[in-house]
This record gives C-alpha cells, sequence and structure tokens, in this order.
C-alpha cells in the first residue's frame, strides 16, 4: 500500500513539475523534480566524481586533474580529453560505476582535463591554441608529474575528435591513442548533421551575437533530439521508485546531464563550418594554426571504441576511422550500449572496461620491481 501511494504522490508531483517547469519556460526539468523524486524514493544526493584526485596544472579555466593509482603497475600514464559541452566527471561517474576509479585500481597514473567555465577569457580561443596550447600543455604536464616519456592520450565524443587533430599535428609522446564515440564522418551524425547544414544554421550569427555559445542554445538541441522521451522518463522513473540504486543512478546521470557549460566560440564556429558542415576532418583537409590535420600521420596504436546504440556519435561517424589513421595496429571495439553507457552502463565495469584496459596494458610500459 505505502508503494502505491508512493507511487501516485510521485507521479501528480513529478506532473505538477513538469508544468511549472514549461510554464517557467525551463529546458531542463531537474531542479523542478529532483527534490520529488529524492524524497518518494528516499535517497539521497549522488556521490558523483568519488575518485580522490589533486590539481597539477591550471591554464585559464582548465584544470589538470591526476588520479594516482593505490598500486600502480604501469609507468604509460593516461590523459583523458573530454568533450567541451558537458563535464568530464561522467568518467568518474559514480562509486563503482567509474572509468577512473577502474583504471586506477587496475594500477594505471590517470589525468583527466576539466576544461571549466568558458568566460570572456575563452571566447576568442582558437583551435590552434586550443591544441597547441592548453592540450599540449596538459600532455606535458602529465609526463612530467608521471615521470613518463609517453601517454595514452584518451579522447571522448567530440574529446575523441581533438585528441585525433592532436596526435595528427603533435605526435611526439603520445604512444597509444584511445577514441570512444567520436565523430570522425560528420555527414553521418543523423539529425545533428541536418540540424548544421549551413542552410539551417547560421554559426556566424550565432558566435557574433553571444561569443562563447550558452547552455541554453546547446541543451535546447539535445531536448529537441528527443523530446518526448526526456519527459516521459521522469514518469517512468517514478514506476521504479521503490529501486534506490536506480534512482540514484537516474538522478546521477540527470544533474550531469543539466550540468552543461558554455561552449568557447571560436572553437564552436570552426567546428560548425570544418567539421559538420564542410565535413573537412575526415577529408585530411581541416586547418589548424595554419597546418592541415591529416589523420594518416597518426602512427601510434590506435583503439576506436563504438557504441551501437550511440544516438549522439552513431557508430557511422566513427566507422570509418581505421581506413584514415597511418597505422596498421587499428583496432575497433564495439560494445551494446548507448553514448553514455560506455562510461557509466552497470555493464561496463564487466563487459566494456576489462577489454580496454587490457588493450591498454598490452601496449603501456609496465614499471620495473621497486620503482
Amino acid at each position: 500500500m505505502q508503494r502505491i501511494r508512493s507511487f501516485v504522490s510521485s507521479q501528480v508531483d513529478v506532473s505538477r513539475s513538469l508544468a511549472q517547469a514549461l510554464q517557467d519556460r525551463s529546458i531542463n526539468p531537474y531542479p523542478y523534480l529532483k527534490p520529488f523524486i529524492e524524497k518518494a524514493a528516499n535517497v539521497r544526493e549522488p556521490p558523483i566524481s568519488p575518485t580522490p584526485h589533486s590539481v597539477v596544472y591550471t591554464r585559464g579555466s582548465m584544470r589538470l586533474l591526476r588520479y594516482a593509482s593505490p598500486r600502480r603497475r604501469f609507468r604509460t600514464p593516461i590523459l583523458f580529453v573530454y568533450s567541451l559541452i558537458n563535464r568530464w566527471y561522467i568518467l568518474d561517474f559514480l562509486p563503482g560505476r567509474s572509468l577512473i576509479e577502474y583504471l586506477t585500481r587496475q594500477g594505471y597514473d590517470v589525468y583527466a582535463i576539466d576544461w571549466g567555465v568558458a568566460g570572456q577569457d575563452e571566447q576568442n580561443l582558437t583551435w590552434s591554441e586550443l591544441l597547441g596550447g592548453h592540450l599540449r600543455s596538459a600532455v606535458r604536464w602529465t609526463l612530467r608529474v608521471s615521470g613518463s616519456d609517453d601517454l595514452t592520450l584518451y579522447g571522448y565524443c567530440m574529446g575523441g575528435t581533438m585528441a585525433l587533430a592532436y596526435t595528427s599535428l603533435y605526435p611526439e609522446g603520445v604512444r597509444n591513442l584511445v577514441v570512444q564515440a567520436t565523430p570522425v564522418d560528420f555527414t553521418k551524425g543523423g539529425i545533428y548533421s541536418l540540424w548544421t547544414q549551413q542552410r539551417h544554421f547560421d554559426v556566424d550569427s550565432l558566435v557574433d551575437a553571444y561569443g562563447n555559445v550558452p547552455t541554453y542554445v546547446l541543451e535546447s538541441g539535445f531536448f529537441m533530439a528527443g523530446p518526448v522521451q526526456r519527459i516521459t522518463k521522469w514518469l517512468d522513473v517514478c514506476r521504479q521508485i521503490d529501486d534506490p540504486g536506480f534512482v540514484t543512478t537516474f538522478l546521477a546521470l540527470e544533474r550531469w546531464g543539466s550540468d552543461a557549460v558554455p561552449f568557447p566560440g571560436e572553437v564552436y564556429r570552426q567546428y560548425i563550418r570544418d567539421c559538420y558542415q564542410q565535413n573537412l576532418f575526415c577529408q585530411n583537409r581541416m586547418e589548424v594554426g595554419g597546418e592541415r590535420v591529416d589523420l594518416g600521420n597518426i602512427r601510434c596504436p590506435v583503439l576506436n571504441i563504438i557504441a551501437e546504440q550511440d544516438n549522439i556519435a552513431p557508430p557511422a561517424m566513427s566507422e570509418p576511422l581505421p581506413d584514415l589513421v597511418g597505422t596498421k595496429d587499428c583496432e575497433t571495439m564495439r560494445f551494446p550500449v548507448g553514448h553514455i553507457g560506455l562510461s557509466a552502463s552497470s555493464k561496463s565495469p564487466v563487459k566494456v572496461w576489462p577489454r580496454i584496459s587490457a588493450w591498454m596494458g598490452q601496449r603501456s610500459q609496465v614499471l620495473e620491481a621497486g620503482e
């Protein structure tokens, strides 16, 4: 009886909160609905980003985070490069559901770039400054702190696109390259490729007007890609309101999803123009700082990770990569999960991460005894 009352009460509260969110013209209902779901399920704030870390370098709004392994086995560190749209901590999601936590326990010295919140100083940031300045400095500091001569560069989503471009331009120090759910062929992005076509989307007017692209502009695109599902999922969670684990994971994902940050304006302008509108990236015609990004220059081992149920970077966007890079050691791994599931699914610690870790381990330098 209590479960029925809780379910009915939650449904009513959710409906009212959704109505209020619509009245306020809010794109994201999370702030409105979170209190009611927590109360009905009797759960607390999800412990997001639980793995201990330290800040080892800063540059503008960017921070380089180190997650030291409790039992380091590999000299070769891992540097994560995440997208500029959302926050890095989906890689360090929840206890037991954290890719970073898993890798530190496997003996890797792990680093991650937190791009921070873009402000006035970042709105004129270019791809050349982003890769040759910020990312190159993060690579150098990772090598300095870890005491290694090279590293594994691990890019996720747009971060993978940046990691590919970086390795093409600055291959020194990159021992291995892992790209996860990474756009390469931008004609295959589904609804996002359609919406960003030049006849539909004037990126120059947007950037000229705002400088950095506001979060609500970015959120509106994701919302309109699946408007019904983004509302009904809050009603669906009420049906599992008696499952604290499910509710906690759901709220943690919604919290992360609502934590979007402004997109640096000039980086966004070139990203949309060169990648989505002209598809220069996979044609080896994109230029950064006057240099051509030629994926054929990438000669280190490459791991291409694809989420088969990805609707943000569909598999077709990532599949051409092996034919574009200049290495024969390029492996593609496919998993039956979605874009976020690669880093947050309950299946990942058992079915996804061990295979990725094994691939990196075979190509990483092991610490000698006593080091």
